[in-house]
């Protein structure tokens, strides 16, 4: 599946209450972890990509500094 440019993945697992998710945000890095709902699985996929997309958009702006 994808999300804003993503790919993850939402997964049963083993018992009735696991399901785990897996989110790759880039070529080198992946997150993954497990929820107790596919639902919470699916809004904590989204919460990690839409963290990890916001840290990319910040940018450092060097201080105005007036002229003479």
């Amino acid at each position: 599946m994808e999300y804003r440019g993503k790919h993850y993945a939402i997964v049963q697992g083993i018992g009735p209450r696991a399901w785990k998710w897996t989110v790759h945000l880039d070529e080198r890095t992946v997150k993954s972890g497990k929820a107790s709902s596919r639902d919470a699985a699916k809004s904590i996929v989204v919460w990690v990509i839409d963290r990890a997309l916001a840290r990319k958009k910040t940018k450092l702006t060097p201080p105005n500094d007036p002229v003479s």
